[in-house]
């Protein structure tokens, strides 16, 4: 009998424990639950404050090198269609300018700024695979004579100096002393030094000369391999930052890839750069393209539209908090209306809510969305309400917010 008590007292006892246990972890879960429900509005929440400004943008584009005379169809969509506002010209080492005339020509009729470029340095001013010193001058002049030729608005020094010997190659050394001796003579704004990843040593040079640095107006590079961060040194020296040649492998039609674009272009706008071009527009190349010669525009052109066409030349970036919540990526610019630029690379749809302080006379934004299956599409709007508003990014999008 004293066995069957104990065994009944411990049972109950065991029971007992048992229930509390069970108590306590129902209690976790519900905290747990209650953390987890609170944690995301407050990590992704986007705040915009339209006092705080950073770089003034000149604008989106693309290279027409080696693409021939572009057909007005193919102009129309480029410039009218998705906006861009800047075109990448190449000065031929022989002088066969046409093409690129006429491709400059094109642009300034429809508003957009012509930078000019030389590939191959030609042979009478090279030595070798570089430009020996009694050169440069020389050099400088026809560079100047190549953008009065083509009515160019900005020139660069050289593609990528640090590439190929074919080509030519300049040090950062080289790029300050031509400068220095022949600048001048361009005539032009000029833009150094689009090395390949952006390498600072090859603009550092011009930049911490006093001489050197009073000739240039841009600092320039492009993203193969690195170079997309906050390039403080030209920044300080009041220069502005061009992203001038950068493409993803099979992104004309994929939109996989086209996100990787769509996120490149904000890391750039977040690290205060102020111009991006991309790279070509070639008919014969199936991998990428932004717009064939019929007109007919793809999806990486789409992607950039949704960049190009509400952010203007002139536009000032703003604060925003750009990484609110895993996947998503956001940009914003005012004068001349609010533009909010989301990128959603993940695979689901996300709840994204803004706060915006510091810009008045917001009531609702338009909308335009880029997806698997939607091409700059207008979306309607969203309602501000009380200085914020929530909206739901759908997986794998590029989101334009704008004013007007």
């Amino acid at each position: 009998m004293k066995f069957k008590i104990c065994v009944i007292a411990i049972t109950l006892f065991l029971l007992q424990g048992c229930a509390k246990e069970k108590q306590q972890i129902e209690e976790n879960k519900e905290k747990k639950q209650i953390e987890e429900n609170i944690e995301p509005q407050l990590k992704g929440a986007a705040t915009i404050d339209g006092n705080t400004y950073y770089q003034t943008i000149d604008g989106l584009g693309f290279s027409s090198a080696w693409c021939g005379t572009l057909t007005t169809a193919k102009n129309d969509a480029l410039y009218n269609t998705l906006g861009f506002s800047l075109l990448r010209v190449r000065f031929d080492q022989d002088n066969a300018w046409t093409d690129e005339t006429n491709n400059a020509a094109a642009a300034h009729a429809r508003g957009a700024r012509v930078l000019g470029c030389p590939w191959k340095i030609p042979t009478a001013y090279r030595s070798g695979n570089t430009i020996p010193s009694n050169q440069y001058v020389n050099f400088c002049n026809w560079l100047g004579s190549a953008a009065s030729a083509i009515k160019c608005d900005f020139v660069s020094i050289k593609n990528e100096p640090d590439g190929s010997s074919e080509d030519g190659n300049l040090d950062g050394s080289q790029i300050r002393d031509i400068i220095k001796a022949g600048g001048s003579n361009i005539g032009k704004p000029i833009v150094c030094a689009d090395a390949i990843n952006f390498n600072d040593t090859y603009t550092d040079p011009t930049l911490n000369d006093a001489t050197a640095v009073a000739k240039i107006s841009y600092v320039s590079g492009h993203l193969y391999g690195g170079g997309n961060y906050v390039h403080q040194n030209a920044l300080n020296k009041g220069k502005r930052i061009w992203m001038t040649e950068y493409y993803v492998e099979n992104s004309r039609d994929n939109m996989d890839n086209c996100l990787v674009l769509a996120k490149n272009i904000n890391d750039c706008m977040n690290n205060q750069f102020s111009a991006y071009y991309f790279w070509w527009v070639n008919d014969n190349d199936a991998s990428v393209n932004l717009v064939n010669q019929s007109g007919t525009i793809y999806k990486a052109g789409y992607t950039g539209g949704q960049f190009a066409k509400w952010i203007r030349p002139g536009k000032q970036r703003i604060a925003c908090t750009y990484n609110p919540t895993p996947n998503i990526y956001l940009t914003a610019y005012r004068g001349g209306g609010l533009v909010i630029v989301a990128v959603n690379t993940g695979t689901s749809a996300v709840s994204q809510s803004f706060s915006v302080a510091n810009v008045s006379g917001v009531t609702s934004l338009n909308i335009h969305r880029t997806s698997g299956n939607e091409n700059m599409s207008s979306i309607g709007s969203v309602a501000v309400s009380g200085s914020g508003f929530t909206y739901t990014l759908p997986a794998k999008s590029i989101t334009t917010f704008h004013q007007f």
